[in-house]
């Protein structure tokens, strides 16, 4: 075999390998991952563990949900690895086991992956600080993050507070400014100035580090929301990036792998959808279709229904919880009340009051799930082909 040879055999080799290491990343296996690519992922967290990659973990204005849900990520192959990841990050603020000076000098100045959770405040920075500075103030995360973005080879959100702003920077039920003559009190909206690192849910206001933003490996900030996010995600998009691979990712930053897919389009109640059968209220355990008290699931992306919470043993929707949207951008005002229907809310990728009734009438006309999914502008229906559908109706 010739020089030539071997280089076209070992790049055919590489390019295979990391293919299935990619499609590892997307895989639907509940709550596991698959046996055959383990020892990729293995590797890729013992790089961290050893000290040969550099992890920081950031916290802002959050609840510590996704650590928590980060900490309970499992798998039987990798349950070594994963544990010793998780105690060997250079700084996490809860689980590291330095304290104060120590903790912050123990802080990669230029990590190879930057994770921040929650939202950055930006009016109030006091609102989320640790550390000092030189002359003995508090320091903000907001400052801490805009020195070591820069420096980091990849940056993470972890959960949607992080990534678009989350609950902290919803509007608390202000009305819009025009109408702020209207009889409170009111409190004003979102008080701390609480926004994501590269994202808000609002046009007009760009995230913390901004639209144009990038890493030292040249990709933006790679989003990784959820509230909690899935330990899955978080973990899985670790390893593929300490193995040197660049996930495919959506318009918002997200890896395709797992918020390609539509809720709605994997839930377990489809069936009821497609036949127009819906539970009467939260909590009716005949285990029809969630639509009308509130499901997002025709709006929010993530393969949470296939994959499944709790080391592969349920999802929202399994015990009468509709899908709150929580995967999305605009998360929490876009998608509140809850349990309200949709088509009353204005949540929407089209006109939902209109779409959602076509939707579901067409559904219950028999006239199939495909036309129904082109109705109400989701699924596989190519945005030519929604308009069509909407001008001719």
């Amino acid at each position: 075999m010739t020089t030539a040879d071997t280089e076209t055999k070992t790049g055919t080799e590489a390019t295979t390998t990391r293919r299935n290491f990619l499609k590892l990343v997307g895989g639907v296996s509940a709550g596991t991952v698959i046996t055959q690519y383990s020892s990729e992922v293995a590797t890729a967290l013992e790089q961290a563990s050893n000290g040969s990659k550099e992890v920081v973990w950031l916290q802002g204005q959050t609840c510590s949900a996704c650590t928590m849900s980060t900490l309970q990520g499992t798998s039987p192959s990798l349950e070594e690895a994963i544990s010793q990841f998780k105690l060997d990050v250079t700084f996490h603020p809860e689980i590291m086991a330095e304290t104060g000076e120590a903790a912050t000098e123990a802080m990669s100045s230029s990590p190879d992956i930057l994770m921040v959770e929650g939202a950055i405040p930006t009016k109030i920075p006091s609102a989320a600080t640790f550390g000092r500075t030189e002359d003995g103030h508090h320091k903000p995360v907001v400052d801490w993050l805009l020195e070591l973005a820069p420096e980091a080879e990849y940056v993470m959100g972890i959960g949607t507070c992080a990534c678009y702003g989350g609950w902290q920077s919803a509007n608390n039920g202000a009305p819009a400014v025009e109408d702020f003559d209207e009889e409170g009190p009111w409190m004003d909206a979102n008080v701390t100035g609480a926004k994501g690192l590269q994202y808000t849910h609002r046009e007009d206001d760009a995230g913390v580090l901004g639209p144009d933003f990038t890493a030292n490996s040249g990709l933006p900030v790679i989003n990784v929301p959820g509230c909690m996010t899935h330990p899955d995600y978080v973990l899985l998009t670790v390893a593929t990036l300490l193995n040197g691979h660049e996930p495919d990712l959506d318009e918002f930053n997200r890896p395709k792998a797992f918020y390609g897919p539509l809720v709605h389009d994997q839930c377990s109640r489809r069936g009821y959808f497609d036949r127009g059968e819906f539970v009467e209220h939260v909590g009716d355990g005949s285990g029809k279709c969630l639509y009308n008290v509130g499901c997002k699931g025709p709006y929010c992306h993530c393969d949470d229904s296939v994959r499944l919470w709790n080391d592969g043993t349920s999802v929202c929707r399994n015990v009468g919880a509709p899908c709150i949207g929580c995967m999305e951008p605009g998360f929490w005002d876009r998608m509140t009340p809850f349990y309200d229907p949709i088509e009353e809310q204005g949540v929407a990728l089209t006109d939902v009051e209109t779409a959602g009734k076509v939707a579901v009438g067409a559904t219950a006309a028999g006239l199939g799930a495909h036309a129904a999914r082109k109705a109400m502008g989701y699924g596989d229906a190519e945005p030519d082909e929604q308009d069509e559908t909407e001008s001719t109706e």
